[in-house]
């Protein structure tokens, strides 16, 4: 029996180890597992990114925890020994956001939307830190939030290295701190939780707007983009941004419509369980909270 407990304890370690995979020239990434936080995972649940340029790493997502951070620092400088210049957090969320004190410790500078600035500065983010951690338990007990250095409000470009990164706003949506990254000598895209393939998405921020994530989405479309790197899931090309259109899309259509014929939140609910969605990852996590908030934005609609 013991020895099976150890041989538990070695494959559960193996399963959820952090590995850094070259996806693209210069282009690093670290893939995270689907789900929430956990005792297994340990808060491992998104990617990271890790842009090799001469001058040194521009990192996409801090990832969750301090610890986890550390880990990807370790292994970006294993495979170049140059210094972290600068990370960009994509949005607000802890699985992109709360590594962010350990570049920091490294003298890296931190990039982000400026309403995360503020969701710093108004104090709720140390609130929901607190929430996280009584949710959660001892994952998040070493998190220490981290303001940015670099804000963006709508557009900055950023030069590094024989590197040119624009940075764009791409807000509200997912959360009102979207930003996405875009490589325009690679036509590559950094996009955080914009994007989806065969993955349910998460609609259910506070901050969050389907009817601006459509639009973003449609932006998106028009844009000029070989690949996306996106915080889940791994490098994808252009047909993510229909499965994330047109899951959107169908739930906003269907609430819209049942609310006419004058269902409640608990008969759309309960109408929208067995949609063709249900197979994919995050649907028994996030649905139902995407079907309520949605129900309720419709409503401030005109």
């Amino acid at each position: 029996m013991r020895l099976l407990v150890v041989f538990l304890l070695i494959w559960i370690s193996l399963s959820y180890s952090m590995q850094l995979k070259k996806i693209e020239k210069d282009i690093y990434m670290v893939r995270g597992y689907d789900g929430l936080p956990s005792k297994e995972n340990q808060g491992f649940i998104s990617n990271a990114y890790g842009i090799l340029t001469k001058e040194g790493w521009v990192v996409i997502d801090s990832l969750s925890t301090p610890k986890l951070a550390r880990k990807f620092i370790n292994l970006l400088k294993n495979e170049k020994n140059l210094p972290i210049k600068y990370v960009i957090i994509t949005h607000y969320h802890l699985d992109h956001w709360y590594g962010a004190s350990e570049f920091k410790k490294d003298g890296a500078k931190i990039i982000s939307h400026k309403n995360l600035r503020d969701f710093y500065k108004s104090g709720m983010a140390f609130e929901f830190l607190e929430s996280f951690k009584k949710t959660f338990g001892e994952i998040f007990k070493n998190v220490k939030l981290t303001p940015p250095d670099i804000v963006v409000n709508q557009n900055k470009t950023i030069s590094i290295g024989g590197k040119k990164l624009n940075i764009v706003s791409m807000t509200p949506a997912h959360t009102n701190t979207d930003i996405i990254v875009y490589l325009p000598d690679k036509k590559f895209v950094f996009v955080g939780d914009l994007v989806f393939y065969k993955r349910i998405p998460f609609v259910g921020d506070t901050n969050a707007s389907s009817k601006g994530w459509l639009e973003v989405l449609e932006k998106l479309k028009k844009m000029d983009i070989k690949k996306i790197f996106a915080g889940h899931n791994y490098p994808l090309d252009k047909k993510a941004i229909d499965f994330t259109y047109e899951y959107i899309s169908f739930l906003r259509k269907e609430i819209s419509k049942l609310k006419d014929e004058g269902l409640f939140y608990d008969e759309i609910k309960q109408k929208l369980q067995n949609t063709k969605y249900k197979i994919y990852p995050m649907y028994r996590e996030f649905h139902n909270r995407n079907i309520y908030k949605i129900f309720n934005e419709l409503d401030f609609e005109f």
